[in-house]
């Protein structure tokens, strides 16, 4: 695999993403996926097309990753606020955060994978359903009722 793609592929990566450390891990994981690709009997017609649209892919996914994680600890926050609790907001918290995970256990096992995927993970109703192999309408349905049923274990608002 010619590694004269290396610096260009950095560089790239670095003006992207505002950072070279993390251009340099995106591109260092793009040649040992290929590498690995190789070592299994795979063949590569144009090394540099494959470099790049690898290292595209693991920037994508992991800025799904990073969007995902910053959802949950986004509703982390909403849970535990940054000054100490009192015991009874945190019994509170943690009975609401109960009540949500019972409810999303009984939901449907689809709709409850597609409430996660569209809900917490961030996709979008056609990525949701380009992975479950379902239409974006029986996507939307499904978030839909999920919302719904983790509506009936909202608190109520005396």
């Amino acid at each position: 695999m010619p590694e004269r793609y290396y610096r260009e592929l950095l560089r790239y990566f670095t003006r992207s993403a505002g950072d070279g450390d993390v251009a340099a891990d995106l591109v260092q994981s793009a040649y040992t996926r290929i590498y690995a690709m190789q070592r299994s009997g795979g063949t590569v017609l144009d090394a540099r097309a494959l470099l790049y649209k690898t290292a595209r892919n693991l920037a994508a996914s992991g800025a799904t990753r990073r969007l995902a994680e910053q959802r949950v600890l986004d509703a982390l926050s909403l849970v535990a606020p940054t000054s100490a609790p009192s015991a009874e907001s945190t019994a509170m918290a943690r009975e609401q955060l109960n009540l949500f995970l019972q409810r999303l256990e009984a939901m449907p096992r689809k709709r409850r994978d597609v409430f996660i995927l569209v809900r917490i993970y961030g996709y979008s109703y056609r990525e949701a359903g380009e992975h479950l192999g379902m239409t974006e309408t029986n996507i939307e349905r499904h978030v839909m009722r999920g919302i719904l049923d983790c509506a009936a274990y909202a608190p109520s608002r005396a």
